[in-house]
């Protein structure tokens, strides 16, 4: 009776080493391309809302009202339904900035602000930190910083402290739109 050649445990570690490095490998590879995705897909988000904003405002001559986590829901979001009952409104302009989320899991809403100017009130694009229906304190869709920088210099100018892409996603923006923590402001040119 013939008995073959079994593996010793040196070759069947050698193996599962290759394994293993090839599979870390792979795996970097897909998170890699998933975080791109999650990039163009905020970057395809900010332009389609930046449209709408666009539309809005040549058809009424007037900015959309705020529409953010906390208070906005389908009935007041000014790019579904005429909110304010303006002359002009043509919409709806997009399918909903109320439940608008962007890959990492946070909110993309709207907001005005007043800056530097007083009485002139810009309007901003907001990628929140926290997902749509939770409270401000949630910051389960942080955006790390390199994919902000990435977004920035696809709308901007890829830095994150001037333009009108502001915030750094992690504390305080460096610009004007919001004041809260965990938020990047993208401002609409109008």
């Amino acid at each position: 009776m013939k008995h073959g050649r079994g593996f010793t445990l040196i070759e069947i570690l050698v193996v599962i080493a290759i394994i293993g490095i090839l599979s870390s490998i792979v795996f970097a590879s897909v998170e890699e391309a998933r975080e791109r995705a999650k990039i163009a897909h905020a970057i395809a988000s900010v332009r389609q809302v930046e449209e709408a904003v666009r539309f809005y405002f040549i058809h009424t001559q007037t900015l959309p009202p705020p529409c953010r986590i906390h208070y906005c829901t389908a009935s007041s979001d000014p790019l579904l339904n005429n909110v304010d009952n303006l002359p002009g409104w043509n919409g709806p302009y997009h399918s909903g900035v109320y439940n608008l989320a962007h890959g990492w899991g946070g909110q993309i809403g709207i907001h005005k602000a007043t800056c530097s100017n007083p009485g002139s009130e810009k309007i901003y694009i907001i990628l929140d930190d926290d997902a749509p229906g939770m409270g401000s304190s949630d910051e389960t869709g942080h955006i790390p910083t390199n994919s902000l920088q990435a977004i920035d210099k696809a709308l901007d100018d890829g830095d994150l402290s001037t333009g009108r892409v502001t915030g750094d996603g992690q504390s305080i923006p460096r610009g004007c739109p919001t004041g809260s923590e965990g938020e990047i402001g993208i401002r609409i040119d109008l």
